[in-house]
């Protein structure tokens, strides 16, 4: 089973240009590329404090990535570039 902290998770996404809007039960995220909004979000509960292999496979459907890709977005081995791809 594959784990990632929710904090790492939020973490990697502000460092890669996501903008975070705070609701009462979740953290919404979302992505910018050139000064212009895409169509590319996510969510973070505030209640979960590790992902697992479904909540990731979500999280990774969210942000059109595979798994691997979102793993490696994760733990900083692949930058904001992947989502300028189309």
């Amino acid at each position: 089973m594959t784990v990632r902290p929710s904090k790492k998770i939020e973490k990697s996404l502000k460092k890669n240009g996501f903008v975070k809007l705070a609701s009462h039960h979740k953290r919404y995220f979302y992505k910018k590329i050139n000064g212009g909004d895409t169509l590319i979000h996510t969510f973070i509960s505030h209640g979960t404090k590790d992902y697992g292999d479904r909540l990731l496979s979500a999280l990774a459907d969210q942000l059109k990535l595979n798994k691997e890709e979102l793993l490696r977005f994760i733990d900083g081995k692949m930058t904001q570039a992947v989502f300028q791809r189309g």
